[in-house]
């Protein structure tokens, strides 16, 4: 279960400030993405434990969900040490520029 206390802004709500997964909450550090979609609202967000959450706001229902967790510190686990980036090249960081002495073919 998620429950989302939101920003309230002049016109409409502004995104989430602080959610609650099974009743322990988290505060929003950082509101990386928002997009629309034709009856809801996606916001990708970092939380105050530094994972990556995707929630959606569902305009019909007045509901939202849990769409997506990720915990950006285990990805460079999953990676063979050669291959690590470091994070201004980081999927979720954005930038996927490469490093200095790779090539694009």
């Amino acid at each position: 279960m998620i429950t989302v206390e939101c920003h309230l802004g002049k016109n409409s709500n502004e995104g989430p400030a602080v959610f609650s997964l099974m009743g322990r909450p988290y505060k929003v550090k950082e509101i990386i993405d928002t997009w629309h979609a034709k009856v809801a609202v996606y916001f990708k967000i970092k939380a105050e434990d530094d994972n990556i959450y995707l929630l959606k706001y569902d305009e019909r229902q007045a509901q939202w969900d849990l769409v997506f967790f990720q915990n950006p510190k285990k990805l460079d686990i999953l990676l063979p040490p050669d291959s690590r980036v470091n994070s201004l090249q980081h999927p979720l960081h954005g930038d996927f520029g490469v490093s200095g002495n790779e090539s694009i073919n």
